[in-house]
């Protein structure tokens, strides 16, 4: 079948002229300035912007199978601070993954810190840039199969990196009303829960 789109331009096209660092605390912050090939040919004006380096990070849907549940994790978003709702976001068990670390193991390592579940099974739904226009952030997104907590609203994270999240667990339709109902906003937790209200009756979990 003949693919209905491929980029016309690629890693070549385009020209780093300079960076040069602004902030390299929490976040490593760079202005650079650039060059890239034009649709109509030529190539651009040299262009100045801002860019947040970040490490790749994981999010992952966790799925009791036996149950039909999601587990997600409430914590406080520095990034929500002003949201309608508050600071203190519904998400996917999400990090950054380590230099050298691969997203599996990083997913396997967060979610023991974060729920104190062990990982059974683990499956990849898709990688995304999360915000291409200011980061070069990417996600990639898995679901995995693990035994829901006994104890629903457990307390988890790491103490010294300023976390303190609650894990709670939803039946599958529990989860798809917050989705409706706008109480899930963050990207990786919308991506997931609409991939498994399509993929529901198709789940796969390797042994």
């Amino acid at each position: 079948m003949r693919m209905p789109w491929a980029p016309q331009f690629g890693p070549k096209d385009a020209t780093l002229l300079e960076e040069v660092p602004l902030l390299s605390s929490y976040l490593e912050i760079k202005q650079m300035k650039f060059q890239y090939a034009l649709f109509q040919g030529g190539v651009s004006k040299p262009v100045l912007r801002e860019v947040i380096l970040k490490p790749e990070a994981v999010a992952v849907l966790l799925i009791d199978p036996d149950k039909e549940q999601v587990i997600l994790v409430e914590q406080f978003r520095t990034g929500a601070l002003f949201h309608a709702d508050g600071p203190w976001l519904l998400e996917l068990v999400a990090g950054v993954c380590d230099t050298g670390e691969d997203p599996k193991e990083t997913v396997i390592r967060e979610v023991k810190e974060e729920t104190g579940c062990d990982v059974l099974s683990i499956v990849p739904i898709c990688a995304y840039l999360t915000t291409p226009g200011i980061s070069v952030e990417k996600i990639h997104v898995f679901y995995a199969s693990v035994k829901a907590p006994i104890q629903n609203h457990e307390i988890h994270g790491m103490a010294e990196e300023g976390e303190n999240i609650k894990v709670w667990t939803f039946s599958f339709d529990e989860a798809f009303q917050l989705l409706a109902e706008g109480k899930i906003v963050s990207s990786p937790t919308v991506i997931g829960l609409q991939w498994l209200q399509i993929n529901r009756a198709s789940l796969y979990f390797p042994e």
